[in-house]
């Protein structure tokens, strides 16, 4: 009894120490389901096979992907603007390593998805897809 009794207190004190960490959901952005697979040995994709360089993905996502490698590692951005919601003109831009919003003059890094201009403080990163290199195919997927 004295062993339930332990594991019950413990249980208890387990789980009101965990704290709740917030997620900071972006409210302009909705989640999407999509599953994609490039080959890197397709000329449309060359750009991916060095440091810095960057494509534009027409499907997949909300207005489409940005990717971008990064020390050989293949980012995969949202191509829709992370601070308004989807309008005709949210669509980001390649700007080098950066991207640009196109009806506001926001730039973000393509490195860190990070905003580099305008600091609010309610400004949202670009949001971040899943993606896994596996030889010269890269899979993305939300």
């Amino acid at each position: 009894m004295s062993n339930i009794k332990s594991l019950l207190i413990f249980s208890l004190i387990l789980i009101t120490s965990c704290s709740k960490n917030e997620i900071n959901k972006n409210p302009y952005l909705q989640n999407i389901s999509f599953e994609k697979t490039i080959n890197l040995n397709l000329p449309q994709y060359d750009n991916l096979n060095y440091n810095g360089g960057s494509v534009y993905l027409s499907s997949g996502g909300i207005k489409g992907l940005i990717l971008f490698n990064f020390s050989n590692q293949i980012f995969a951005w949202e191509a829709s603007c992370p601070n308004q919601y989807p309008t005709s003109c949210s669509k980001m831009t390649i700007n080098g390593v950066q991207s640009k919003c196109s009806c506001e003059n926001y730039e973000y890094s393509l490195a860190t998805g990070q905003l580099l201009s305008n600091s609010e403080k309610n400004s949202y990163p670009m949001k971040l897809y899943f993606s896994e290199k596996n030889g010269n195919s890269v899979r993305i997927s939300n």
